[in-house]
């Protein structure tokens, strides 16, 4: 057993080390405040925004929450289950299909949640990204100095 878990470890380690990068760099910007790198980077909200909440909300049992955060917060548990089971027998074409639907989901979803709802969680305000507020406190700042 523990020859087989060195066995992945190295050969996964590359995969590993970036997922913990990337953990890292999260908790680095929640610590921060930024909740969501995406949003806060262009002022929109991405397809998978209210996910966690609508996850969290759920375990509370607190179902019409979950599904105004985040409708498909449903088949998270669902497809990552499937995920593993078409990985793990080595069903590549299946898990590659799977993806592009859930993709394709996604995004129809948050279509439909840019266009036809008034949904404080998915927002579309590009004004509020950084490179816009960046630009605006350099010339109120420069303004200053004349």
């Amino acid at each position: 057993m523990k020859d087989k878990f060195k066995v992945v470890i190295s050969q996964h380690k590359s995969a590993i080390l970036a997922a913990l990068a990337v953990m890292i760099a999260y908790l680095l910007m929640f610590a921060v405040g930024i909740t969501c790198p995406i949003k806060f980077s262009t002022g929109i909200s991405c397809p998978g925004c209210g996910m966690t909440r609508a996850c969290v909300s759920a375990v509370r049992l607190d179902f019409a929450a979950a599904f105004e955060y985040h409708p498909l917060w449903v088949a998270v548990l669902p497809s990552a289950v499937t995920m593993l089971i078409l990985k793990l027998r080595g069903y590549k074409r299946a898990l590659n299909s799977l993806v592009c639907i859930l993709a394709a989901l996604m995004l129809a979803v948050y279509i439909y949640r840019l266009a036809f709802t008034d949904s404080q969680v998915v927002v579309f305000a590009p004004r509020e990204g950084i490179m816009p507020r960046a630009f605006r406190w350099t010339r109120t700042f420069l303004g200053q100095l004349q």
